[in-house]
């Protein structure tokens, strides 16, 4: 195993011509002193997660490509749908008429563009947000559009795996994307999520509480409501979600609320707005896994309790 590379070589991957070029000999290069992710392509390690993958096949890119598809969100830091978090394959975009790379282990979607308009995030060309978000339409559900579209979309700051400040791109870039997109896969996927995208958010389960609720017939909550003391005006706390009429709010309890001092937070928040009225529906993974239909009766049932009438 070879412990440093000249500087002109990332350890991430490189190209053996230009492993050539720094000085090792092709009898090294092909030895076991280098993992071979792909043809043309060493590596100091076998790159096993999907930024790794990518980063080792980046050396390959021409100007006309890029990363697309699970590799290009993996590199945004956007939320990956969970069935093709172990994708073997670096997916990447080229341009129609232009040359694309022909490798064992990369998957290329072709894209009839005059350009192509690229990111860079650490120092790997990828697809620009609305584009990668089109180009998982054919593989992904409408409820993981709508994910993908929040998590896009919102300006929270401490957004799960997000790698770039946010927002990536505006409401109104997503319709652009989806106007542009009529007649290729998955155009139909994207029209269906556009309208239920919302700013905001600040988790991929937030999301998904959302939309359970919303697709179990319950009126839509509002996103990261604030509560405060009627009386004094005074900002008591923000909750994931509320229904304002029915002074009911659902906080989803995922692990940054482990820590000792944002427990004792959250239960501080909690007692001030049980104080002022406000019931608070909590929830975690056990909730929505295998499913989340007892959750999604208990908050109908609380939802019916305060509105005195079935909500629709």
């Amino acid at each position: 195993m070879i412990d440093d590379l000249p500087e002109t070589l990332t350890a991430a991957g490189f190209r053996v011509e230009d492993g050539l070029d720094a000085g090792f000999s092709r009898g090294m290069l092909r030895g076991k002193a280098f993992a071979k992710p792909f043809r043309g392509i060493r590596a100091l390690q076998e790159p096993e997660t999907l930024i790794e993958r990518a980063a080792a096949f980046a050396p390959l890119l021409r100007p006309w490509q890029c990363v697309g598809g699970v590799s290009a969100l993996a590199v945004l830091g956007l939320p990956v749908p969970w069935r093709l978090t172990r994708e073997p394959t670096v997916e990447i975009v080229s341009l129609k008429g232009r040359g694309k790379p022909e490798r064992d282990g990369v998957r290329v979607r072709r894209l009839a563009a005059e350009r192509l308009d690229v990111w860079e995030v650490e120092g790997l060309p990828v697809a620009p947000p609305p584009l990668a978000w089109a180009l998982m339409a054919g593989r992904c559900t409408v409820h993981e559009l709508v994910m993908l579209g929040d998590a896009i979309v919102t300006a929270a700051e401490h957004y799960p795996g997000r790698r770039v400040p946010g927002p990536l791109a505006s409401l109104a870039e997503l319709a652009g994307t989806v106007e542009q997109w009529a007649g290729r896969s998955g155009a139909a996927a994207l029209r269906a999520a556009l309208p239920r995208i919302r700013e905001r958010v600040e988790s991929p389960r937030e999301t998904d509480m959302r939309l359970f609720i919303v697709d179990a017939g319950m009126p839509e909550p509002e996103v990261q409501v604030e509560v405060r003391d009627p009386q004094t005006g005074l900002l008591l706390g923000r909750a994931d979600l509320g229904h304002r009429e029915a002074r009911v709010v659902e906080e989803y309890e995922g692990d940054g609320h482990r820590g000792r001092d944002q427990w004792d937070r959250d239960i501080q928040k909690y007692r001030e707005f049980e104080r002022v009225g406000v019931r608070t529906v909590r929830a975690t993974d056990r909730d929505f896994v295998p499913s989340p239909d007892q959750w999604l009766a208990d908050l109908a049932e609380v939802l019916r309790s305060r509105w005195g009438q079935p909500p629709t």
